[in-house]
């Protein structure tokens, strides 16, 4: 089907038209103004075919979650399984400087409470020990008396709480 004159004519005239708006300038008698149009038309459709295939990998990417790395340059593959080495030791020392950490702090807590524990009772259990006698045979024992009235005094005085149990008051432990 060949083009009438009229119709090449008003055609380059279009092309010469839209090169304008890019531009491109043209006479609207150049021959090579269809071949350009054809060109430009063909780039338009050529975009936005591109733009859906882009679209369409763009949310086939999103879908999918690869855990596979693809490694371009020598040693790279070295450098990343070094670095995900050195985060794993950076962490474990970490968490066991925490764990050092924790028990040094427990441990320095619990011995001053056992020391204050040690320290407050040290008194009750020094008069304690002070009456303490040897018997010739060289056994050791504690003569008791029973307290007065309602008094007690530590490490001295007891409560007969049956015929077989004797509670003897060395002192007062903290709360």
């Amino acid at each position: 089907m060949a083009m009438t004159e009229n119709e090449q004519r008003d055609l380059r005239t279009y092309c010469a038209f839209l090169l304008k708006e890019y531009g491109f300038h043209f006479s609207p008698d150049d021959p090579v103004i269809p071949a350009l149009y054809i060109i430009h038309k063909e780039m338009q459709r050529n975009n936005q075919s591109n733009k859906a295939l882009g679209a369409m990998v763009k949310e086939a990417a999103s879908q999918i979650h690869p855990k596979e790395i693809h490694f371009n340059v020598e040693g790279e593959a070295w450098n990343f399984q070094m670095g995900i080495t050195i985060r794993w030791i950076a962490g474990g020392i970490l968490v066991l400087l925490l764990c050092v950490a924790g028990s040094w702090h427990w441990s320095n807590v619990h011995d001053i409470q056992q020391a204050r524990l040690i320290i407050q009772s040290s008194g009750n259990i020094n008069k304690l020990r002070q009456a303490v006698k040897k018997e010739k045979s060289g056994s050791f024992f504690i003569d008791f008396t029973s307290a007065k009235g309602d008094s007690v005094r530590y490490a001295k005085d007891f409560v007969r709480i049956n015929s077989n149990t004797v509670r003897v008051y060395l002192g007062k432990g903290s709360d």
